[in-house]
């Protein structure tokens, strides 16, 4: 009897708590419905593309976190900034992605100014395949505080290369959508209340009942290889934004063998963006 009430009581203060966050989520004044962040080293030949790209999904300011880059990816990104779209931050110590994110969230005022937010590399492009922008296809999660979706895993397609657009340069992938276990997300910023919330993968301390997977209305599509030109000259040169372990790992072995895998033609963003329904 006890624990039945002690239950009860449990369920209560969770939907009160729940209604006094909707109550101030409604009253906030947010600039954006979306926003974007993410952290970039030697992105030149890709920001320019990323950026459009977030804009075309309905995303109101797209937060840059700058991790040393050697190439022109500063001089674009401020290209950017110029044009209010982006606000750029420049935190050159290696191996600290999680801390920086944290930081540039406080830094920018983040939660203030966007109700959700993507947190995605410069090699990952969420869309969705009903052309809709990611503004509009949220409407329906108002009950949900956190989206995951899994990675589809893109190759080469051959290219020696870069070519002029990622999104249709690559169009082969693995059959499979990626492990679970390094899904991403989108979130409510009103979730985030520490460092340790905001992840690279997941939302951690998020409640369950608010949390939902959904692979169909949202598809993430990752280039995490691209040509042998990007794979070598940036990938294998500039190291890992998380931790030193992983400096290493991008190879040549890991090129092909990624590139092995990616056996199934996938067309969906290529072609939206080739009739113009993504810009």
């Amino acid at each position: 009897m006890l624990k039945h009430l002690r239950s009860q009581i449990s369920a209560w203060n969770r939907k009160r708590i729940q209604r006094l966050r909707e109550t101030r989520e409604t009253q906030s004044s947010y600039d954006f419905s979306l926003g974007v962040l993410g952290i970039m080293k030697n992105e030149a030949m890709n920001i320019d593309e990323w950026v459009q790209h977030y804009v075309s999904m309905g995303a109101g300011k797209i937060f840059l976190i700058d991790n040393g880059s050697t190439d022109d990816t500063v001089a674009k990104a401020t290209a950017w900034v110029a044009k209010g779209v982006v606000e750029l931050v420049e935190y050159p110590k290696r191996h600290r992605q999680r801390r920086h994110y944290w930081k540039a969230f406080k830094q920018l005022n983040i939660g203030r100014k966007c109700k959700w937010l993507i947190v995605a590399d410069l090699d990952e492009f969420w869309f969705c395949p009903s052309g809709e922008t990611i503004v509009a296809r949220l409407a329906p999660f108002q009950a949900f505080d956190v989206i995951y979706a899994n990675w589809r895993m893109f190759g080469s397609n051959g290219l020696q290369k870069h070519p002029k657009s990622i999104r249709q340069g690559f169009t082969m992938r693995a059959p499979e959508l990626h492990a679970h276990s390094v899904r991403k997300y989108i979130c409510r910023t009103s979730v985030i209340k520490s460092a340790n919330t905001l992840g690279i993968h997941t939302v951690n301390g998020g409640r369950s009942e608010r949390t939902v997977s959904d692979n169909e209305r949202f598809h993430l599509n990752h280039y995490p290889i691209q040509s042998l030109e990007f794979f070598q000259t940036v990938k294998m040169t500039r190291g890992s934004a998380a931790k030193m372990a992983n400096d290493t790992v991008r190879q040549m072995e890991y090129f092909t063998g990624h590139d092995a895998r990616c056996s199934m033609s996938d067309t969906l963003l290529a072609d939206l963006v080739s009739s113009g329904k993504i810009k």
